[in-house]
Formats: C-alpha cells, structure tokens, sequence
C-alpha cells in the first residue's frame, strides 16, 4: 500500500470518526501568553541587576522615596504641579538603565490605554456641562435618549480636557513611580524591604508564596497542555476535552493540597514557628540619604510650579 493511500485512509477514518487534526488554539496561545507575562512583569532579574543609579541604592530606600512621591502626586492640584512630578520617574528610567520598550511592556502601554478610555467620557458635555471648544454632534435643539436629557450641541468642552488631563497625569505618573520601583528591584529584595515597614511578616509571607505559585501553577498548566498536544493524533469530540480538563483540574488540586502538606512538614522540621527571620541590610548611608534630600526636595519644588 502506497503512503499516498494510507493517508487517504486514515483521513477517511478522521472524518468517519469526527476528529479533526490537532492544531493551535486559543487555550494555548493564552496560556503561553499569560505564563510569559508574568514570568516579565515579575520576576525580572536582569534589569534589577543593571549598573543603574538607582541600584546602588537600598530597596528600602527606594520603596520609601517611591511612597513618598506617590504621597506628593496625590496632593498635587493643577497641571503645571503634576507635569513637574511627572520628570522625575521619566528621569530615573534612563538613569536606572531600564529601555523604553522594557518599560511599556511592563504594564505602562496597557495603563495608557485603559487610562485614556477612562478619561475620554469625561471630556464631553454629556455628563458635566462645559464650554464646547470641538463640536462633535450638532443637531439643532435639544433631544432625550432614554431617561437622559442631552444637549443640542455634543462635544468636547475646556473643563472636560482639564479634567481628563489632570486624571492622565495623577495616573500615568504614580503607574511610572511604581513600574520603576518593580523594574529596579528583585522581587526578594522588596519584600524584605517592604518589612522594613512593620509589615505583618505573615501577610509577606502570603504575597511572596502567593507569587511562587501563581507561576508554578502557570507552568504546570502550560507544561500539562503541551504534554496532551504532543500525544494526540486528532482531536476527539467538546466532551471529551471537557472530560479531560475537569480531570487535570481535579489533579492539580490534589497535587497542590500533597505539595501544601509537604512544604509545611519540611519548614516544621526545621524549626519554622510562623515568623520569618529575614536578614536585615545595614542603615542607610549617603547614597540613600542623598536619594531621600532630592526626592524630598524636588517634591516640594514641585508643588510650587
């Protein structure tokens, strides 16, 4: 038999069969995706290591100059104010050795733009009244949509554009202070920074394991799905992958609490009694206390744009 009709054969038996061939899918595609996104945004070790400025300087330090200017943006009022604070972390990216594409990818090109969807209704006349500098809809009187009222002219007014322009500034400028603070810092090195403010250690505890195994159990996802792919011929019928999935939900299940009772037995026996014993670094030097002066004072100057 020619390989010619053994493929046409085992095509027609497919096809008798209702399988199709496996391929890629959506489930794969947004697994990878997701495993990959979280694997960047948390666990970037290269840019936390860079010869930057701001990796010279304790964590502790930088999380609390980054507190502070999240403090100062909240209480800045006008434009002028936010536009100065906004020069700060656009200044210490560079200085931090961290690229602009690494920055977007992080989470500022998605901040933009839910930022910019949020912001863009308030611009219009619609919802607060407002001296119309760009009509958009014109229609000659007013006219009643449901149980709202709207107004002859529809179109972006000068209060909304303040408005709009004050909430994108507040926004984007705290999502920078943030994303600098996580790009230039090992993921260790906040946490133990982070009880540097009396945190409860227990609630450390949660976030740092919590992170752990949100990505092992990304990783066992993706790692389960190929396994099936790189074992299937054709793909069987809906109910069966259902089948299958509830399956592999219910293991991971069991394979999570066996993983929970074996890392509970493991720190017990070596005398872990809830508290944990994190190394502390030594006081803050120059370096630290140049950071904390210049973030303080620049703040301030800030305030009086």
């Amino acid at each position: 038999m020619s390989d010619l009709s053994r493929e046409r054969r085992f095509l027609d038996t497919a096809a008798s069969r209702g399988l199709r061939p496996a391929g890629g899918t959506y489930v794969e595609k947004t697994i990878r995706e997701l495993s990959s996104f979280f694997s960047r945004s948390m666990f970037r070790e290269e840019t936390a290591r860079r010869p930057g400025l701001s990796q010279k300087v304790d964590p502790r330090a930088r999380v609390l100059v980054t507190l502070l200017f999240l403090v100062s943006v909240s209480l800045a009022r006008s434009i002028p104010e936010l536009l100065a604070h906004a020069a700060l972390p656009l200044a210490a990216i560079p200085l931090s050795r961290i690229r602009p594409g690494e920055f977007l990818g992080a989470g500022f090109l998605i901040a933009i733009v839910f930022s910019v969807l949020m912001a863009a209704p308030a611009t219009l006349n619609v919802f607060f009244d407002g001296t119309v500098i760009l009509p958009l809809i014109d229609n000659g009187r007013e006219w009643r949509y449901g149980p709202y009222f709207l107004p002859a002219v529809i179109g972006i007014t000068r209060e909304g554009l303040l408005t709009a322009a004050t909430f994108l500034l507040r926004v984007l400028t705290s999502v920078a202070a943030v994303l600098w603070l996580t790009l230039s810092t090992r993921w260790a090195d906040l946490l133990r920074a982070l009880r540097f403010f009396r945190l409860p250690a227990i609630f450390l505890q949660v976030i740092g394991m919590t992170v752990r195994y949100t990505h092992a159990l990304l990783r066992h996802s993706e790692e389960t799905h190929l396994g099936k792919k790189s074992r299937t011929v054709c793909r069987t019928k809906v109910a069966a992958e259902q089948a299958w999935v509830g399956s592999r939900i219910a293991r991971s299940w069991e394979r999570s609490l066996h993983l929970m009772e074996e890392v509970s037995l493991a720190m017990s026996a070596r005398g872990f009694t809830g508290e944990a014993k994190l190394i502390g670094g030594p006081w803050f030097g120059a370096p630290e206390w140049g950071l904390l002066v210049a973030v303080v004072l620049f703040c301030t100057g800030a305030h009086f744009a």
